[in-house]
């Protein structure tokens, strides 16, 4: 029996959280239908199943060159449509959603990014071109409540148009690698101190410099802040470390294969981003039973606290506690973490909301948007 035919379409697989995402997703469907998984740049950082059909439409890897090329891409997208019989399909990302709708009208799209992203000069080209293109989509797929909110009103198109899906939570691979051991000097280095931990790119938006900062007005040093993933405040970092005289708590783990082993050793995650997709690591905490210090950001920090978003909370007492979480003002931060720090017992973490992540759950949603508009 031939298997319904549809389509994944994003820039890249790159080893970023919507490219992890398309992955898996496409993975999982691949259980039921024929899955074609297609970039735009020829460029593939996870393994797929032998039955997913990787297809690149050019050998590019430039990211601005791939933008050039929109025209291109539209019209060797155009020959390969014509030439399958889909059955549904989405894209995800900026530019192959551009393609997608300039491609076909029944485009199904998914935005994983805050409109507010776009604020920036750099970013108006994409800003314009998203009012312009997007409301031409059959279904607009986001991550978050608070980013449909945002994106019907900028859109000015009705809110059943947007559909929220969450990000699938890998709990069967966590809890297999959480469970790694750590470097013995490590933890000898960690004894009896209290671990925090952040895991996401070294980039201005996630503020870690207000982190360091905040650590360095607390009066005892009995703790220790591991700091994983790179590029590119690298040197900007372990310079501020140096000033601040913090080389004896922090510590710059790098990129690591496995984070969860070190989630897992850890007592607090610790988050200062002024704006986010949908950050995967804050559940992916939650599931190494590790309770989160947060700012709260744009968009999804307040989704996180109070579970179902609430489009009239415009007003918040910080900070804010909640089942797993405490969010704080990020225009008062450090003062803000010295209350934190002096109260640690106040946070908990008792693993809530969890089905809303689980991979079924997710698979279930997108067979709704592919096949059920």
């Amino acid at each position: 029996m031939n298997k319904e035919k549809i389509f994944f379409l994003i820039n890249s697989l790159e080893a970023w959280w919507a490219e992890r995402v398309v992955s898996i997703i496409s993975s999982e469907l691949s259980k039921d239908y024929q899955v074609d998984l297609i970039t735009l740049k020829n460029v593939n950082f996870y393994d797929l199943p032998n039955w997913v059909n990787y297809i690149s439409l050019s050998n590019v890897k430039n990211n601005l060159l791939m933008f050039l090329l929109i025209p291109y891409y539209v019209l060797k997208f155009k020959k390969h449509l014509n030439k399958n019989n889909y059955k549904s399909w989405i894209s995800s990302l900026e530019i192959a959603n551009f393609v997608n709708i300039l491609s076909n009208k029944n485009a199904i799209i998914a935005f994983e990014i805050s409109i507010y992203f776009f604020s920036w000069f750099i970013w108006q080209i994409y800003k314009l071109l998203i009012k312009f293109l997007y409301p031409k989509g059959k279904k607009i797929k986001v991550n978050s409540e608070e980013n449909k909110y945002d994106l019907a009103n900028y859109l000015n198109i009705p809110l059943n148009k947007i559909i929220t899906i969450y990000n699938p939570i890998e709990l069967e691979k966590i809890n297999k690698l959480k469970n790694e051991e750590v470097d013995s000097e490590l933890k000898n280095m960690l004894a009896w101190k209290k671990i925090f931990i952040t895991v996401w790119r070294l980039v201005w938006q996630k503020n870690h410099s207000i982190i360091l900062k905040s650590f360095s007005k607390l009066k005892d040093k009995d703790w220790i802040y591991l700091i994983i993933w790179d590029w590119p405040e690298k040197q900007k970092l372990q310079d501020l470390t140096k000033n601040l005289w913090l080389k004896e708590n922090i510590i710059f783990l790098w990129s690591q294969k496995n984070v969860f082993k070190y989630l897992n050793i850890s007592n607090y995650f610790i988050y200062a981003s002024k704006i986010e997709w949908f950050p995967n690591v804050l559940w992916e905490s939650i599931a190494c039973n590790i309770p989160i210090i947060t700012s709260n950001f744009v968009s999804w920090a307040k989704e996180c606290i109070i579970w179902n978003y609430d489009n009239n909370l415009k007003n918040i007492k910080y900070p804010y506690y909640w089942e797993n979480w405490v969010l704080l003002d990020l225009h008062n931060y450090e003062e803000s973490f010295i209350y934190i720090y002096d109260n640690l017992n106040k946070i908990q973490q008792n693993k809530v909301w969890f089905e809303k992540f689980k991979i079924e759950k997710i698979e279930e949603d997108f067979e709704k948007i592919l096949f059920n508009n």
